[in-house]
């Protein structure tokens, strides 16, 4: 059977049916991404200054970074004309021609899946922002990984009931050998094989002695008998053969203390604590949430006690900007919301003002250096930190350390870290699917177009039209997305 109007066009809209049904596939496209932008709109001019947490500008979230949005504008404006060539080639009845043009997309499309990878790896993995007590926050790289808290355990009570214990994934090192009791006779689990291989099978029979009780409990039930449901026992206390390191993350841990360790999953671990602190390499302070009178007293200057010139420079970056609004406003009143805004409140912490106390250890480093001349190599790739979101690179490894009872709320600049970021991910990653699904459409043209273009190669130039046409959409959505995003 013959489809009709694939080639030719239709007499009652002038088009053929693929260009007619992209255009009402694009319809749906422009509704789904017109409701995203629409819901961030709204959300940013709803702000209640003063009282809701406000949202950051992209020039101060990217700094330097907007360069690899900007160049991944160019990249998909660049692949958008070759869509064209290639197409123009195909007209023209040049297989080799549009063959070219065509790979050029889709290493466009690759490019820019690596530039976006490597902005989401900078923001999720070495970016953290730390919300103190007090509504300061301090932002930065986590050092020594102590974002996750450190534990020596020597016992865990665990839940028969859950998956297996969160625990398992958090173990540092080589995981540790277990005994357990099973009636009178103490089992060894050896390794973590040995572990899930006894969980999974005591959780199975834990979970037959509970179905077992309860349909015995509603037989006796049912006969009338005075009946009690049989205890059935669904924790075990798993003894470790040598004490173990765990570093938990703080989303799998309820509460903790000196002595346990309380998961989400009703597993208690006991042992004792070792680190209760977060090390920071600071890259920004920000009082945004903090009345400009109130912020001499802010907590966050006592984590920089031993910087004495990061307050005072941060104070006169700080009145720097207020100077320049001044001038803006003319003695005219200054709004409160411009006061509080991220261009008073948000300031990077030059690696200057690290020098003056931290100036002997820098010397020592060098000398260490000047023995050993791998250590500094060394030291620069562990602690350089120079990144795509603004923040230079500090070099020496600075860090400050916050007790983990004066946060409020730490994370990754990641979709938990607020509505800002949120927003970002779900757009730039659903746009990201875009690109990728277009690719590939794009890309089986290439490997196995050759014999329809040898049938019928107009057929092949209308099917590379749509292509075409929905590789344009996905350039557009982002010449939307990157002011939206990354400018304003």
């Amino acid at each position: 059977m013959e489809i009709p109007y694939e080639v030719t066009a239709r007499r009652d809209t002038g088009l053929y049916n693929a260009k007619v049904g992209i255009w009402l596939f694009l319809a749906s496209e422009v509704m789904l991404f017109g409701g995203l932008f629409s819901a961030y709109v709204f959300l940013r001019v709803g702000v209640n200054d003063g009282v809701d947490t406000p949202w950051p500008m992209g020039l101060d979230v990217h700094g330097s970074g907007i360069w690899l949005g900007f160049l991944n504008t160019i990249i998909l404006i660049l692949s958008s004309v070759f869509v064209v060539f290639a197409w123009l080639a195909l007209k023209e009845r040049n297989w080799n021609v549009f063959r070219n043009w065509m790979s050029a997309v889709i290493a466009c499309a690759a490019i820019f899946m690596c530039v976006k990878a490597f902005e989401y790896n900078k923001k999720l993995n070495h970016h953290y922002g730390i919300k103190l007590t007090d509504d300061s926050v301090v932002e930065g790289e986590i050092a020594n990984g102590t974002d996750k808290i450190s534990f020596e355990a020597s016992k865990v009570t665990l839940s028969l009931q859950s998956d297996l214990p969160a625990f398992v994934g958090h173990v540092d090192g080589a995981f540790p050998d277990f005994t357990v009791m099973e009636g009178e006779e103490t089992v060894t689990l050896q390794g973590e094989k040995g572990l899930r291989k006894w969980f999974y099978k005591k959780r199975a029979r834990v979970s037959q002695d509970l179905a077992a009780a309860r349909k015995e409990f509603r037989a006796a039930k049912k006969k009338g008998e005075a009946a009690q449901l049989k205890i059935v026992s669904t924790k075990a206390e798993l003894t470790a053969v040598k004490p173990f390191k765990l570093l938990a993350k703080d989303r799998k841990v309820t509460n903790y203390d000196e002595k346990k360790l309380n998961y989400i999953d009703n597993v208690v671990v006991e042992g004792k604590l070792i680190n209760d602190y977060v090390e920071l390499i600071p890259h920004q302070i920000d009082l945004q949430m903090i009345p400009i009178g109130r912020q001499k007293e802010s907590m966050v200057w006592s984590f920089f006690e031993k910087y004495h010139q990061v307050r005072p420079n941060w104070e006169k970056a700080q009145e720097k900007s207020l100077e320049k609004i001044r001038g803006h406003f003319k003695g005219e009143p200054i709004p409160g919301k411009v006061v509080q805004s991220a261009y008073i409140n948000l300031h990077t912490i030059p690696h200057e003002d690290f020098e003056d106390t931290a100036g002997n250890h820098a010397k020592s480093e060098e000398k260490k250096s000047e023995d050993d001349p791998h250590k500094g190599d060394h030291a620069e790739e562990k602690h350089g930190h120079g990144d795509a979101d603004g923040h230079d690179d500090h070099g020496e490894h600075h860090t400050i350390s916050v007790p983990r009872s004066d946060i409020r709320f730490m994370g990754n600049h990641g979709p938990r870290y607020g509505n800002y970021y949120a927003i970002y991910f779900t757009m730039t990653a659903l746009h990201g699917l875009h690109v990728i699904g277009g690719a590939l459409v794009l890309l089986h043209f290439v490997m196995f177009g050759k014999k329809l273009y040898l049938k019928n190669p107009e057929h092949l130039a209308n099917r590379v039209e749509v292509g075409g046409l929905f590789w344009h959409f996905v350039d557009l959505v982002w010449i939307f997305l990157f002011p939206i995003m990354y400018l304003l």
